[in-house]
């Protein structure tokens, strides 16, 4: 029933909720291999006996489970917000501690309607309609086996095999946006009704995936490229960019159109700081994003002739280094940062190294780590030349790495 690997360790997020007892039941009927973890908020008073009847029922069975107390104020306006942030922690220090597979997640098919409705009042960017089956959270693999399986279908399945759990006495409650959908919409939906929205939701996702993999096959760096793209085409490239730097990085509609201002913008450099830890940038037509948290100020020392191999630069002197303009009584050698306030003797005329760069259109998020090579007299004695279309070639005894 379950698609998963047999070989495979596995994780279940358990909350003692039918759904989430139904995984269980079925994981340990088809022989998977897995461990529970479960949160108690103390915020409810059947959250204790919750907890000791799945710890007992685990027991009983020779299962391995992991229990947190987790202490949020019920009464906290970000109650949920807190409360996903201290579970998937904890999910995630059990998760690397056991090795695991995935976390599973007992999501179904009326989390998925509910979440679709969600998104279709709230407007605005939406990734993927509905929920996926498939995510990464908190750099963890998140596997929703249930999303086929309706919310009675999970009751009726536990009810049939015995199988105990737990009502939420909240989710009657219509506080929150999400319990007002599933009361007044899903939970009185008939089945045609049901699947005609399940259909649109993976219209909907389809004509997604075919702007996904229009981006896959283009250049997002190039800025002529993204000002090529539609609206909703080129919010999506920047939120793929992003991502690779920060994993829940979000780019707004708002923000996207800001960027394109910029992307139009006749200056050749723009920078535009999207969170503490994300910085977009434009340097002529190369864009990209980078981590605004990263400190750029290196400096190795070279006593001798020897091998250096960071994420800045590779160096080898141990071979002749006279094409980098190095002697031996140069040593010993510093190779750092390029600083604003560095010269360099050129043709017996002092040149700003920062001339230098912009003379040689080098990206502005490049001249912060651009190694240069200084002699034991504080002499600038070289400095790599920077070069788009540059590439790697066997011998080399020096290069940046971008």
């Amino acid at each position: 029933m379950l698609k998963l690997n047999k070989n495979k360790r596995y994780l279940l997020a358990c909350s003692y909720g039918p759904d989430s007892m139904a995984l269980l039941d079925m994981l340990e009927k088809e022989g998977f291999n897995f461990i529970v973890a479960h949160v108690n908020y103390g915020v409810r008073k059947e959250a204790k006996q919750e907890t000791l009847d799945l710890n007992y029922y685990c027991a009983e069975r020779d299962i391995q489970i992991e229990i947190l107390y987790a202490k949020v104020p019920k009464k906290d306006a970000n109650f949920e917000a807190k409360a996903r942030q201290i579970r998937y922690k904890f999910f995630k220090e059990v998760y690397d501690e056991n090795e695991v597979e995935a976390l599973l997640v007992a999501q179904h098919q009326d989390d998925s309607l509910e979440t679709y409705f969600l998104q279709r009042q709230r407007g605005g960017f939406v990734e993927y309609y509905g929920i996926k089956e498939q995510t990464r959270i908190f750099k963890m693999n998140v596997i929703r086996p249930l999303l086929d399986f309706s919310k009675k279908d999970l009751e009726l399945y536990c009810q049939t095999n015995n199988v105990p759990y737990s009502i939420d006495q909240s989710n009657f409650s219509n506080t929150f946006a999400r319990n007002v959908i599933r009361h007044t919409i899903v939970s009185k939906m008939n089945a045609w009704e049901r699947q005609t929205e399940i259909n649109k939701m993976r219209e909907l996702n389809l004509m997604i995936g075919e702007i996904y993999k229009k981006l896959a096959k283009v250049d997002l760096s190039s800025k002529n490229v993204l000002l090529s793209l539609a609206e909703d085409e080129l919010q999506r490239a920047l939120v793929l960019m992003a991502r690779r730097i920060q994993e829940d990085a979000s780019i707004s509609a708002s923000l996207s159109k800001e960027i394109k201002k910029i992307l139009n913008s006749p200056k050749p450099n723009v920078s535009l700081k999207i969170n503490p830890k994300l910085i977009f940038i434009k340097e002529y037509d190369f864009i990209t994003f980078h981590n605004g948290e990263e400190n750029y100020v290196f400096e190795y020392k070279l006593e001798k002739p020897k091998v250096l191999d960071n994420k800045y630069f590779y160096l080898d002197f141990t071979i002749d280094a006279s094409n980098r303009n190095v002697r031996e009584e140069d040593y010993p050698l510093t190779i750092r940062n390029a600083l604003k306030s560095d010269v360099m003797v050129i043709n017996s005329y002092q040149v700003e190294v920062r001339r230098l760069f912009i003379d040689w259109k080098m990206p502005a998020s490049l001249r912060k780590r651009w190694p240069v090579i200084v002699n034991k007299d504080n002499t600038i004695i070289y400095i790599p030349r920077y070069r788009k279309e540059f590439k790697m070639t066997k011998g080399l005894n020096f290069y940046v790495k971008k």
